[in-house]
């Protein structure tokens, strides 16, 4: 499966400092090749490195050019769907701990990017999740209480203090302090870089055409028919797994974001937080390091490219006068926008870890809205499970649950 996976230039890429790497030009043998040079690749890449693990990274892109681009980068420990569904779905041990692990993944990411060459525009922000009808109040206000009862740090507030602190209305809303934001691209390639000073080899323009598994090695096989042989193969390519897995649980969506150029005002919107809705699918909005507002949403099942791109100019004008209802105080003026191809699990939680068809594989999806929130999870449990440490968390991610 190989396509465009984005169409349009995102805010991250009319920021961006080119990164270059090499196509795979002979053939190599290692401990552990990472495919897919995105966020989930790298961050996995980036740990297995740290631990003196020989790591190579390959991908048919350059480094970070994929969906990781398209990404509008807000990382939140709230997977998109309730605390309170997740414990009826997983029981109530594993529910929370699916929660209190998109925490621990945030704070990763905070003391990663302390460590890097780069600060990635790494800002801690808080988040409101609003209730877009009347219908939707009374799930927020379970999900409330779930939260707190297993002590997530939540705040409740109705209608009224809604219209107070911002310019729009809604029923009722939930307020988070632990969201951030990131510059994507970045962080990417600041991982990339900084694993490459310890060892890390990267090859870029290079696709991966066959998989084979011979004893205790994988064989993979180059376009240009060089071969790359490892003890073990990490898989972070995201939807494009789907031509080895064809999981019937996962389907192909089609998101389309904004942003504007960047702002002085931001009346009607409170401490510039995160914010996100209870429809589906959602608006997300955030506010970037140089005082651009993103937004993304409009989000549709995933045809093909042509249709895709059709409708990105429709989307924007969509995204654009949703916007201007909700901050009709705030000068919108659109400086670029761009749709983009991700992929979504049924139960909206990534999948990590080993697959029964293939041995000596590892895969690291991280599906749906928190997809780099879910390839921090992912850099710690694939790490253990290639280094033979237990981690309870696999688990919960797997394909077997």
């Amino acid at each position: 499966m190989s396509l465009d996976l984005r169409t349009g230039r995102s805010v991250w890429l009319n920021q961006d400092n080119p990164s270059h790497h090499p196509p795979l030009t002979r053939d190599i043998s290692t401990n552990v090749v990472v495919i897919g040079a995105g966020i989930s690749g790298a961050l996995v890449a980036h740990a297995l490195t740290d631990l003196g693990v020989e790591t190579l990274l390959v991908d048919r892109r350059d480094v970070g050019a994929g969906s990781t681009a398209a990404s509008t980068a807000i990382l939140s420990y709230e997977p998109d769907c309730h605390l309170y569904d997740l414990i009826e779905s997983f029981g109530v041990e594993a529910g929370v701990r699916i929660f209190q692990s998109g925490v621990e993944a945030l704070l990763l990411l905070e003391e990663l990017t302390k460590t890097l060459d780069d600060d990635c525009n790494f800002g801690k922000t808080s988040s409101m999740y609003f209730a877009s009808c009347r219908a939707d109040a009374k799930p927020l206000r379970a999900e409330y209480h779930a939260r707190k009862r297993h002590h997530f740090d939540t705040e409740y507030i109705e209608e009224t203090e809604v219209g107070r602190l911002f310019s729009f209305a809604a029923p009722c809303a939930l307020l988070n302090p632990h969201t951030a934001n990131v510059d994507p691209v970045r962080l990417t390639r600041s991982l990339v870089r900084c694993a490459q000073k310890k060892g890390l080899q990267v090859f870029a323009n290079t696709s991966i055409k066959k998989y084979d598994r011979e004893g205790n090695q994988s064989i993979l096989t180059s376009d240009r028919n060089h071969t790359l042989r490892a003890r073990h193969v990490v898989f972070a390519t995201g939807y494009e797994s789907q031509q080895f897995l064809m999981q019937s649980t996962v389907r192909l969506t089609s998101t389309y974001a904004l942003a504007t150029e960047p702002l002085i005002d931001f009346t009607g919107w409170y401490e510039r937080m995160t914010i996100w809705e209870s429809a589906r699918p959602y608006l997300y909005l955030r506010v970037t390091a140089d005082n651009r507002l993103v937004a993304g949403g409009e989000d549709e099942d995933f045809v093909d490219e042509q249709k895709r791109d059709a409708l990105l100019a429709q989307k924007k004008h969509t995204l654009e006068r949703r916007l201007k209802q909700m901050f009709p105080a705030i000068a919108i003026r659109v400086a670029t926008a761009w749709t983009g191809t991700f992929a979504e699990s049924e139960d909206t939680l990534p999948y990590i870890g080993m697959h029964k068809k293939y041995p000596g594989a590892y895969f690291a999806l991280g599906y749906g809205g928190n997809g780099i929130t879910f390839s921090a999870i992912a850099s710690r449990i694939i790490s253990d499970l290639i280094l033979k440490k237990e981690n309870t968390d696999a688990a919960l991610f797997g394909f077997t649950r």
